[in-house]
């Protein structure tokens, strides 16, 4: 597993030299250059989009130089990482873990200590996350969605509502006390609802300030429904202040 990781991060880097020697590559053309499957590069550009180093428009895609997250320490990169280490801190050994498509959520890995963990998540990208020995590692199964490599419908349903969770981890595209936790996905929002149910003892919403006093399309639940939100310092305090009025524990990270 180690060097696979490795391998992806080298191929990732080489990608991105390859668009900065370039105005913009298609998918076959990168695919050629680095002498793997079309199907390898796609995972790796869903990555580098998600971090924000390239930019995707239909049938190629281009080096992003306005991407400032490893320079500028608001950036939402290291945001991400600091919520996520953050959320880890909640998590004990022998839990079993919720984890939801968002990649802040999957990010409470990359930070984990606690050991004999059973960690179930919809999304396949945990592929790509560190890997501990005496954890246990469930995907739920179900259809997926391109490009965030979410697993839903009624296969993964089942598999959540079949089992409970001492923890979960749920990001978002937005919240507000008035509108709730919300999401873009109609078929995600049903899965996020169903992990929130089936945990038993700690529920932590992770999202940083650009997602609070948002509302996206569909509702997950109510904000209330959660222990905690993570979140970072430059929220609107107003907004913070309405959550922690609903009964939430919000933990802002520096």
């Amino acid at each position: 597993m180690k060097n696979s990781l490795i391998n992806i991060d080298k191929r990732q880097k080489e990608i991105l030299e390859l668009l900065q020697q370039s105005e913009q590559m298609t998918t076959l053309e990168l695919a050629q250059s680095l002498g793997v499957s079309i199907s390898t590069i796609r995972r790796d550009l869903n990555l580098l989009e998600e971090k924000n180093d390239i930019i995707r428009n239909y049938g190629y895609c281009s080096y992003n130089y306005d991407n400032k997250t490893d320079f500028d320490q608001s950036g939402p990169e290291r945001i991400k990482q600091a919520i996520a280490r953050e959320a880890s801190k909640y998590i004990n050994d022998y839990d079993t873990l919720f984890i939801n498509s968002s990649s802040t959520a999957l990010k409470t890995l990359d930070f984990i200590h606690s050991n004999h963990l059973t960690i179930v998540t919809n999304n396949v990208k945990v592929n790509y996350s560190p890997h501990k020995d005496n954890c246990s590692y469930i995907l739920t199964g179900g259809e997926m969605r391109f490009p965030k490599e979410a697993l839903v419908g009624d296969i993964a349903l089942n598999t959540i509502s079949s089992m409970n969770a001492d923890v979960c981890v749920i990001g978002c595209s937005g919240v507000s006390v008035e509108d709730g936790v919300t999401t873009k996905i109609l078929n995600e929002s049903t899965i996020n609802e169903m992990m929130i149910n089936k945990t038993t003892r700690c529920k932590i919403l992770v999202a940083d300030h650009r997602k609070i006093g948002l509302t996206s399309k569909f509702k997950i639940a109510d904000i209330s429904v959660f222990d905690y939100l993570i979140t970072d310092q430059f929220c609107s305090q107003k907004g913070l202040s309405e959550i922690m009025n609903a009964g939430v524990k919000v933990i802002q990270i520096e």
